[in-house]
């Protein structure tokens, strides 16, 4: 709201400095005539103006009048068959001969206001100075005429200037004051009410429209949001509405019937518009009076359509009384509006009902002055209603802007602050799991440790124990007994080490531990191994299987084999890796060691299924092989 009172007092500074801008000089004159003589002609059908006349104008019972002067339209006129009834009233006007003396530049002549259904022509002593060219009824009076009185030279002023107004004998016509002289003395008038009667209304108009599209636009893409719909309608209404305030002076693309049906039907789609706008404000709706202005604008629509044979006079010659009719509904419509606004303590439905009742009291202005019923040299100010509409839809716009943006960004904060505690919460939650995993992992590789020893180191010496009480052991076989104690410690150790899904480092491993052993007993290793894949699966427990798979091959190459050479080799097939252990010693018979049940080769099959692979034999006379086959990725594993 602040920015919006800044922005109103910025458009109210510039709008005064262009006013001191456009503001006459000090030494501003010209001559202003309020005087003249009439004469009224009656006739059918419209006629040019002639190219010349005698310098007083012509002859006939010429009436004194003052200027300003108008004559009121008839309030319902009747068509008539034929030709059009017209009226040519002709305004002389004469120059004082003191004020006659030469210029300091070219002569003009400025006429404020003009009023016709027909045509204009200016004559300066005589001469054909000026002519209307454009459609009979919508012909831009709006407009004033700034008309030059002489050539490019400075020079006196004419003694005599006639006007001729041509028009449907049923409407009125009207003429402001007339001002003679310089540029200098009299051109700053024309410009500031050109600016302020035309220039203006017709940025802001097409301003409208433009912001207007954009809220179509904006609709499009959300259908649920009917107010930027209701704004374009608004927009466009209005655009279509305020073309007759500045438009006119060139002849239109389409007929006077076509432009004044235009003219008038948005006038009553405006005010409907903004009746629904109005009640998406406040959110209260009365049926009944929906129906009521619909009705209204599409009855008259229809009625007046130019295209329809109704049988009544055009929407041009019906607008006196269909103003009427607009003014009475606006009044029932804005006024609830008005009552609604209050009721629900909407600020912009409040401002938008307030501006439109007073939009009512320039309308009332409007057609009394369209009627001749006040001064004719005021200004229409139906255009300066749309100016204030459009001010009044920028800043509805505006607040609802800033407000969604406020919404947002509240609607951000509170997401951060959710997402925050969210976190906070995940994070504590992670802890709790994390912590609940430490103990379920410390707890499973205690059970591990503990199953391994009971199989492996516990049952040894167990054994040992027993053969020590029973006396059947001597001093060799202690030690061997005692080494192989030893060996099963280390792997429970080395399985425990983190290898990184990596079975070379698993293997070298066991390689450094047994070296020394095979060194000792005079056997040749032979290290042939290759790179292989990672093992996602390979940990200690897995491990652990893997190393006592090997460890058992190469234990039964040196107690039951006696063999002299040992080759582990590494490779990988079809998804597989495998690890092979060939030896030179005495082969056994493979099928029959299965079927008897080995505790040895049992445990290396169980140890492998654990694992997910499996173990395969073959022996000979002269050397038996091991193959461990170990899948790169293990069903069911994470």
């Amino acid at each position: 709201m602040r920015h919006a009172r800044k922005g109103c007092w910025a458009t109210s500074v510039a709008c005064l400095a262009a006013l001191l801008l456009l503001a006459p000089p000090a030494a501003a004159g010209g001559l202003r005539i309020t005087q003249a003589q009439l004469l009224t002609v009656e006739g059918r059908g419209f006629s040019p103006p002639p190219h010349a006349i005698a310098p007083q104008g012509p002859d006939g019972a010429w009436q004194p009048v003052a200027l300003p002067h108008a004559l009121p339209p008839q309030l319902l006129p009747e068509p008539e068959g034929g030709a059009a009834r017209t009226v040519v009233t002709w305004y002389r006007a004469q120059v004082p001969a003191a004020a006659a003396g030469a210029l300091a530049g070219p002569a003009y002549l400025y006429v404020p206001r003009w009023k016709t259904d027909g045509q204009i022509a200016v004559y300066a002593d005589g001469r054909l100075v000026y002519r209307s060219h454009a459609n009979l009824l919508w012909n831009g009076s709006n407009h004033p005429l700034w008309i030059a009185l002489d050539g490019a030279t400075a020079g006196p002023l004419p003694a005599t200037v006639v006007l001729r107004i041509q028009r449907l004998h049923d409407t009125g016509g009207a003429i402001s004051s007339l001002w003679l002289g310089d540029e200098a003395a009299i051109a700053w008038r024309y410009r500031v009410r050109d600016m302020l009667q035309i220039q203006l209304p017709r940025m802001t108009s097409a301003a409208f429209l433009a912001v207007g599209v954009f809220a179509f636009l904006v609709w499009l893409r959300r259908r649920q949001e009917r107010l930027y719909l209701l704004f374009f309608l608004m927009s466009a209404a209005s655009f279509v509405r305020n073309l007759h305030y500045y438009v006119g002076l060139e002849r239109l693309p389409v007929s006077d019937a076509w432009f004044g049906w235009l003219t008038v039907a948005s006038l009553f789609w405006l005010v409907a518009t903004a009746h629904f706008f109005l009640v998406r404000l406040h959110g209260e709706r009365r049926r009944w009076l929906d129906q009521t202005v619909l009705g209204v604008a599409a009855a008259v629509s229809l009625a007046t359509l130019p295209a329809l044979p109704s049988g009544l006079p055009g929407a041009t010659l019906l607008a006196p009384l269909l103003y009427g009719i607009l003014l009475a509904v606006s009044i029932v419509a804005f006024g609830f509006g008005l009552a609604s606004s209050r009721r629900t303590r909407s600020r912009d439905a409040l401002l938008l009902a307030g501006w439109s009742l007073v939009s009512l009291v320039l309308g009332a202005y409007e057609w009394a002055l369209q009627n001749n019923r006040v001064d004719v040299e005021g200004s229409y100010l139906g255009s300066y209603a749309g100016i204030g509409a459009f001010l009044i839809f920028m800043l509805i716009m505006y607040r609802r802007y800033m407000g969604a943006m406020d919404d947002v960004r509240l609607a951000n904060a509170s997401l951060e602050h959710r997402l925050r505690e969210r976190e906070a919460e995940l994070n504590a939650s992670h802890e709790r799991l994390r912590a609940v995993e430490r103990r379920q992992m410390i707890a499973d590789e205690r059970e591990r440790l503990m199953q391994d020893m009971h199989d492996g180191l516990g049952s040894s010496l167990v054994s040992a124990l027993r053969a020590a009480r029973q006396g059947r052991l001597d001093a060799a076989e202690v030690e061997v007994l005692l080494a192989s104690c030893i060996d099963d410690l280390k792997l429970a150790i080395d399985s425990m080490e983190t290898i990184d899904t990596d079975l070379l480092l698993l293997l070298a491993t066991l390689r450094f531990r047994l070296e020394s052993r095979l060194d000792g007993t005079g056997i040749t290793l032979h290290w042939d191994v290759h790179e292989v894949p990672p093992l996602p699966w390979l940990d200690p427990r897995n491990a652990l299987h893997v190393l006592r798979i090997v460890q058992e091959a190469f234990a039964n190459a040196l107690k039951h084999a006696h063999a002299t050479e040992i080759r582990l080799r590494t490779d990988t097939a079809a998804g597989w890796v495998t690890v092979s252990i060939v030896d030179n010693g005495r082969g056994f018979d493979v099928a029959q060691a299965l079927e008897a049940g080995g505790r040895g080769l049992g445990n290396q099959q169980r140890r492998a299924q654990a694992v997910g692979g499996d173990v395969r034999y073959e022996s000979t006379p002269g050397g038996s092989v091991l193959v461990l086959r170990l899948p790169l990725v293990r069903e069911g594993a994470t």
